[in-house]
């Protein structure tokens, strides 16, 4: 319960600053550099009010101020929040020739998602005809831990990534097969790094089966998972273990077309 809310008016203002805030990054994106009187006339602000925007904004990094020559400029995280969303579009786009090689190969949904906190984001999905759509729809967002995607990337941690994910996660069962004993994870994650590739038997929601292989980038560094999913009438766990090393050879090939154009 909240026991400070905020008044409509206040409410009201926040977002008319946010809103603000954006109009002038807007600005600043169009143009090399722009004074004070130039942003504030380009956004129809005062001068006071922009600079008061400029300086908050400018104290989370989304802009710079040049003072050798007295301008505003883009600054340092609104260009990662950039190339983040490039990336991740990218990622999709440059994998789709694979993933529908992959899916009239294997005749299941191929997925491609990538690491978004403490879950997976699916980004795109090539789906078998007349088969109904799986968990992994394009958009979701699913737990790490209990998904083939999302073990796949886990089996890349260090162990201090897994210290702190453990420290700040509580494990549910979702199925009566989700793991989430920590030593019994970590003995799945050893499994998944010896064999190159995930599976999710159910773990996840009962009557769909998953199986995952890591997508690196020219360095080795993991940068989304490649996956193939269905539901378990159409895809037995016996065929999770054929598919595989299928899987993970198309991940490398993935990987490979990728190197040098996903950092």
């Amino acid at each position: 319960m909240d026991l400070n809310p905020l008044s409509g008016e206040e409410r009201l203002g926040r977002v008319q600053s946010l809103v603000r805030a954006f109009g002038v990054l807007d600005a600043l994106c169009q143009r090399e550099g722009m004074t004070l009187s130039g942003v504030a006339r380009t956004v129809g602000l005062p001068r006071s009010t922009t600079h008061r925007l400029l300086t908050t904004m400018e104290g989370l990094g989304y802009v710079q101020f040049d003072r050798a020559s007295s301008r505003w400029l883009i600054g340092v995280q609104a260009f990662k929040v950039g190339a983040a969303f490039v990336q991740t579009k990218d990622l999709s786009q440059l994998g789709r020739g694979i993933m529908r090689s992959l899916m009239l190969e294997v005749q299941h949904s191929v997925n491609i998602s990538v690491q978004e906190q403490n879950a997976m984001r699916y980004l795109s999905q090539v789906q078998v005809s007349n088969v109904r759509k799986t968990a992994a729809r394009p958009g979701a967002c699913l737990p790490i831990y209990s998904t083939a995607a999302g073990k796949a990337m886990m089996a890349c941690w260090s162990e201090t990534e897994f210290d702190r994910y453990f420290a700040s996660t509580k494990l549910i069962a979702r199925t009566r097969h989700t793991i989430v004993d920590r030593d019994a994870l970590r003995g799945e994650l050893k499994a998944v790094r010896e064999r190159g590739y995930a599976i999710d038997d159910e773990e996840y929601d009962t009557g769909l089966r998953c199986v995952a292989a890591v997508v690196t980038n020219h360095m080795g560094a993991p940068r989304g998972s490649l996956s193939v999913s269905d539901s378990s009438i159409r895809l037995k766990r016996e065929r999770l273990f054929e598919l595989g090393p299928v899987l993970a050879t198309s991940a490398r090939q993935f990987s490979n077309q990728i190197a040098y154009q996903i950092r």
